[in-house]
């Protein structure tokens, strides 16, 4: 199945852009213990998974460690918790499922270089638009992750992927490079679960402002 994006070619015109701690002074990670019961808040995917810009490998075929942050923890729900969720027609949100999530938040280097898949600059890519690349569906995850490999190989400069959330327009989100990060690549400033406390209020309310049914 194809869904109409490109392949990236040997030289596109990728954008390095920087952002700084004066323009987000807190970023958010959520983590699932489903799956892997070791994750924790410094756990990098190492090549497992499938998401719409990892799994991707370095030039030797080892694969790169991504890790991936929001700037609103709204967008870190949405991203991740309610990734699958159906928000048209409303759908299920099963309410057990917040004993395997957890919340980080963390503070990033003071400047960190990533190549930006934000609206304006995706046109000098082969003029790819935001639906092509960010908005599309699971199914167009490897043509998706074929523009993301690219831009790690391309720009070695690269310490991270910038692009706006899908799932919630007003979130910024950021794809690290851990290879290319400091050691240790972010400062983590706190871990909270959601399955309780404030977070499981904060989510819980942000699922039935989408209408969603909860079991």
């Amino acid at each position: 199945m194809s869904c109409g994006l490109p392949a990236p070619g040997p030289a596109e015109d990728f954008t390095i852009r920087t952002v700084t701690r004066e323009e987000v002074g807190q970023w958010y990670h959520v983590y699932n213990t489903a799956r892997h019961p070791d994750t924790n808040a410094h756990t990098f995917a190492q090549g497992w998974g499938s998401t719409r810009f990892a799994p991707i490998s370095q030039a030797d075929g080892s694969p790169v460690h991504t890790y991936y942050v929001a700037s609103t923890t709204e967008a870190a729900y949405m991203e991740s918790v309610l990734h699958d969720a159906s928000l048209s027609p409303p759908g299920i949100f099963e309410v057990d499922s917040l004993r395997h999530y957890f919340l980080v938040t963390l503070r990033l280097p003071a400047s960190l270089q990533r190549v930006s898949f934000h609206t304006h600059d995706l046109p000098r890519l082969q003029q790819i638009s935001r639906a092509q690349m960010v908005d599309s569906l699971p199914a167009c995850y490897p043509e998706t992750r074929a523009w993301a490999q690219a831009a790690y190989l391309q720009r070695s400069q690269a310490q991270a992927i910038s692009y706006g959330s899908r799932r919630d327009d007003s979130g910024r989100c950021l794809l690290l490079f851990k290879q290319r990060m400091p050691n240790p690549p972010f400062e983590v400033l706190g871990v909270e679960p959601l399955a309780f406390g404030s977070r499981r209020v904060e989510i819980l309310e942000l699922v039935r402002s989408l209408k969603l049914h909860e079991l």
